[in-house]
């Protein structure tokens, strides 16, 4: 397996980390803060965030050229469901997801900024959507940028 393939796996084993607010149980033993890691999501995963994005009937036409009484009815309308879909998407489970995703969506939408949210929602779509993933490591792959670089010159015998 080449260096760019052992990359990607352990870019995908390993999540991506994003700060959030820490529940109050956190706060008050000093822990201002908290990383949630989001990993590649399972099949199952994958499915129920796609339920919960088409419940929200959000349509391409609605997003272009907002102005700011519309995009305050959208950031209304549907941040609930995104903060579900990334509590969904943090859990990863059936069970926990079926169980808790609906209360971890709560807590989310009183403690992420809405530049925490965008973010959140590019992460997941990144590690769920893995042909931009990958693109991204093929022309890695063809820039080889892992390869090593051990002088400026040829060296001469």
């Amino acid at each position: 397996m080449n260096i760019e393939s052992q990359a990607a796996a352990t870019l995908l084993d390993k999540g991506i980390k994003v700060r959030v607010t820490a529940p109050l149980l956190f706060r008050l033993f000093g822990r201002q803060d908290i990383n949630l890691v989001i990993r590649a999501a399972t099949g199952g995963t994958i499915n129920r965030c796609n339920d919960l994005f088409l419940s929200t009937g959000m349509t391409r036409e609605q997003l272009p050229d907002l102005e700011d009484m519309e995009a305050h009815t959208l950031y209304k309308q549907f941040t609930p469901t995104l903060c579900k879909i990334i509590a969904t998407a943090w859990l990863n489970s059936f069970f926990f997801g079926w169980l808790l995703a609906r209360i971890v969506g709560h807590w989310l939408y009183w403690h992420m900024s809405m530049p925490q949210i965008v973010t959140s929602m590019k992460v997941i779509l990144m590690l769920m959507v893995k042909e931009g993933f990958l693109n991204t490591i093929r022309s890695a792959a063809t820039m080889q940028m892992t390869a090593p670089n051990l002088s400026q010159i040829n060296q001469g015998s």
